[in-house]
């Protein structure tokens, strides 16, 4: 390993995590090329790709890698592809611009400009009880993204 790895869990969840390959893949983790600082867990920590899901970990600019299993491309986890047809000479002069417009474009939850999407202490509280489904109630989103979203955006015991 190439650092350490560090989990966040409780006792009881480190023995459940002992039954599949969740603390394996903090390990193997912890083991690419440019990783900075440790292979960490967080406490929803369960089996996934590659990364467990629940995983993070930073890597070097120039040294390290970059893997869709650290984001969860299988169930899309709000990771999003742009593509368009410009090249490295292109964009590279323009890359704060881009940056910015994405910024301004995209919710980006805490620090997120956008003033239509700011909830109060009740709406926030109606959405973590409901879920998906709630926000496309409040008219944030489509039906047919609850089709998209694993457990139609709530987990009953959640």
């Amino acid at each position: 390993m190439r650092t350490e790895g560090l989990i966040f869990a409780s006792a009881e969840q480190v023995v459940a995590l002992e039954q599949d390959e969740s603390l394996v893949q903090v390990a193997n983790v912890a083991c690419l090329p440019g990783i900075v600082g440790p292979s960490i867990a967080m406490p929803d920590i369960h089996w996934g790709y590659g990364f467990p899901i629940g995983g993070v970990a930073a890597f070097d600019l120039d040294a390290g890698v970059v893997s869709p299993g650290g984001v969860g491309y299988d169930i899309n986890c709000g990771v999003r592809l742009l593509e368009v047809p410009l090249g490295v000479a292109d964009v590279r002069p323009r890359l704060h611009e881009l940056a910015d417009e994405l910024f301004r474009a995209v919710p980006s939850g805490v620090g997120s400009t956008r003033s239509d999407l700011r909830l109060n202490d009740g709406q926030l509280d109606r959405v973590l009880a409901g879920g998906a489904r709630r926000v496309v109630e409040m008219g944030f989103g489509r039906e047919e993204d609850l089709e998209a979203i694993e457990a139609g955006g709530r987990l009953g015991d959640a």
